[in-house]
């Protein structure tokens, strides 16, 4: 049986009149925005949960600083999403940015002054309404079978002009926006025309990027520098990829056994 790549009808014709308006360039049918998909309390759950499995992560000293920092500087229910970040001194990535290029970049140099996480699940028994707002994300998904990664960039963080690597993630990615607004661009890599679009992601948006758009267009987050007069602020994406048995299974439907495309997972 062939799995279904593609949302519902209903779920892309609400997607599509969302679409954020492009500056330039034409926007490619395989991107799609929700520019206001998650309300404040909804977002504030996400973050909140986000944030304490990146700090999960951290060193025992770190933790104790975070702890120490939050006993002295409560931060009441009715304060803006931005408060729930500490200051970047209380994370490590940031704290220790210099000490070496590794806390200072990705490992393939296209993401700068982050910190990140591969989530294996989500603490849905333990926080009272995740699971409903989990399942309003997931309802997204062109398919199931998906893994999950978060990325916490500082206000001068960044992710460089890339494509994928086709042997590591799927035909699709849906990415949930939280905290400071950012500028994504996107710029075609295929024919001589050169075609390319930017978008604000703001708190609370979703977008899904597939099939030719993952792979014939390059995607960045640029510098807060380099987007005019949006405010600078750390953010937290939440970034959910096709697993690899799914992506396994549709290069096996494209290409058959003897794929000869570079980067296939079933190349010999």
């Amino acid at each position: 049986m062939l799995l279904s790549l593609r949302p519902s009808t209903k779920v892309l014709q609400r997607t599509f009149s969302q679409l954020a308006t492009s500056s330039r360039g034409l926007v490619p049918d395989d991107f799609v925005l929700l520019s206001d998909f998650f309300d404040p309390h909804e977002q504030r759950i996400l973050l909140t949960t986000a944030l304490h499995k990146l700090d999960s992560q951290e060193s025992r000293r770190i933790r104790k600083l975070q702890k120490e920092y939050r006993a002295n500087n409560p931060v009441p229910h009715s304060a803006p999403l931005e408060s729930i970040f500490l200051p970047e001194r209380c994370y490590s990535v940031y704290h220790l940015m210099g000490a070496t290029n590794h806390l200072q970049g990705h490992y393939d140099n296209v993401i700068r002054d982050y910190r990140e996480m591969h989530l294996t699940s989500w603490t849905e028994s333990e926080i009272p309404g995740l699971t409903l707002i989990l399942n309003r994300l997931r309802a997204l998904y062109p398919s199931r079978h998906t893994q999950t990664h978060l990325l916490h960039l500082s206000s001068t963080g960044e992710i460089l002009p890339h494509i994928d690597n086709i042997s590591a993630s799927g035909v699709w990615i849906v990415g949930a926006s939280l905290g400071a607004t950012r500028m994504l661009k996107m710029e075609a890599t295929d024919g001589t025309i050169h075609r390319s679009f930017e978008t604000l992601l703001p708190s609370g948006s979703v977008y899904l990027q597939r099939d030719d758009v993952r792979y014939n267009w390059k995607h960045s987050i640029v510098h807060p520098q380099e987007q005019g007069e949006v405010k600078r602020g750390q953010r937290v994406s939440i970034m959910v990829r096709v697993g690899q048995d799914v992506h396994l299974l549709w290069f096996l439907l494209i290409y058959g056994q003897d794929c000869k495309e570079e980067g296939c997972p079933v190349k010999s």
